[in-house]
Order: C-alpha cells, then structure tokens, then sequence
C-alpha cells in the first residue's frame, strides 16, 4: 500500500504527551543528569560502582516489561502526524536520553517559515576546552533545517550539510540556531541556517534535502519491520 506523502507529518507533533511518555521523559531528564555527573564526580570508584549496581537493578524493571515491537515503531516514526518523531527524536526528543535539551518553535508555515531552536550545550558536549563539540553542532543544524524543510509542504531527506564555523561555541550559554528554506526546484529543497550566540555568529549552515517519494516511504517502512532488508534510493 503506498502512502500519500505521509512523510510531510514527520516533523509534525499533535497532541500531548501520553502519560507514559511524560514519565519516560522525566526518566530521560535524570539520565542526561547522571551523564553529566558521571563525567564531573571525583568521588571513590566504589561510590560510582555503587551507583552502577543500583542503575543494573534499576533497569530490570524496564526490561523486564513490555517493549514496542518493529512494526510499532516504525508506524509510531514513520507514520501520519504523531507525537512520536519529535517525542523520540535523538535530537531534541523529550523521551530520549541521547537528545540534546534543545526546544523548538516555527514561525509560520510555507517557503517563508523561520525554524528557531533554543539550547544550553553542558559538559557532556564539550570538543575543545569551554566549546560545543562541532559534530554536536552539525546534529543540530540538521534537525533545525530539517523542520525549516518540512514546512515547505514536500519534505525530504538530507542529502548534503555543509557547515562554516566561524567562532568557537560556548557551553552554558543560551544559543539560537536558525534555520529557513531559500528555495525549491523540483524535489530539491535548498535550505540555510545560522547559530548565534547572543550577537555572535558561531556557525553558518547550508543543506540540500530531496522529498521522499511515496516509494521510499514504504521501502523505509519496510526496513524498520525487516532490519536485514535494503531500501533503495530517495
């Protein structure tokens, strides 16, 4: 069965958080705590062997219950417009520990659209001393050109990001990375962004995305069902 540019949801979020997921991301918010403290402590090894033995206890009630199997994820990802994507999102996912504390908000809609993303980079994302990581950089610039994108109405996937650092990147400061779609021929979705921090231009950022043909969205959907099974082109 082939879908109508469902695809063009995968950046949209309706709806409140289940239950649930309001407790999966209070559970994330004390995982992205304890990354960081782990990185930090100068207490004995035995403290934090301590900690290790009861987080092992800790996850046995988590796996020990009932898990999402392919098929659920791949519709809850993949499917029409869902919390889910943005809630799972390794980027700025609420339920995802691996997500950085990053929010997201979206100046009106079509070619016109502004994505505007708002983060505090901490310790655990530090490359050089007292700078953000680059790579944690370009994470970002592609999920905030990505919903820039999906605004456009014929979203699509990265096919190419290029990133100018122009100042080093503080941690524990409040930086705005901006993202907008500069223009559409055919499938081609051409976006720019920028990262600033306060009025300092840390970072700039180009990126082509391709929409997703009805096609590959069923190819996808099949990969995420089947792991050992090869999608073709976007």
């Amino acid at each position: 069965m082939t879908h109508d540019n469902q695809f063009k949801n995968f950046h949209v979020q309706i709806g409140e958080l289940s239950e649930l997921d309001m407790a999966r991301s209070e559970l994330a918010d004390e995982i992205r705590h304890m990354i960081r403290e782990i990185i930090l402590t100068r207490t004995s090894p035995s403290a934090v062997r301590s900690v290790r033995d009861q987080v092992r206890q800790a996850l046995q009630v988590l796996t020990s219950g009932e898990h999402s199997s392919g098929r659920e994820i791949s519709e809850a990802a993949l499917g029409p417009a869902t919390p889910s994507f943005l809630t799972r999102s390794p980027v700025v996912g609420a339920v995802n520990a691996l997500a950085v504390p990053l929010t997201m908000h979206v100046v009106q809609e079509g070619r016109e659209a502004i994505a505007e993303g708002r983060v505090t980079f901490t310790d655990p994302y530090e490359g050089p001393p007292a700078c953000v990581h680059g790579g944690f950089i370009a994470c970002v610039f592609d999920e905030v050109l990505g919903v820039a994108q999906s605004a456009s109405g014929s979203p699509g996937m990265t096919v190419n990001l290029t990133i100018d650092y122009r100042s080093p990147t503080p941690l524990h400061q409040e930086l705005i990375f901006r993202g907008w779609c500069e223009s559409i021929n055919g499938r081609k979705i051409y976006t720019r962004g920028t990262l600033h921090h306060g009025t300092t231009l840390c970072a700039e950022a180009t990126a082509l995305f391709v929409s997703l043909r009805p096609e590959v969205y069923d190819q996808l959907i099949a990969m995420r069902d089947d792991p050992h099974r090869h999608g073709g082109q976007t």
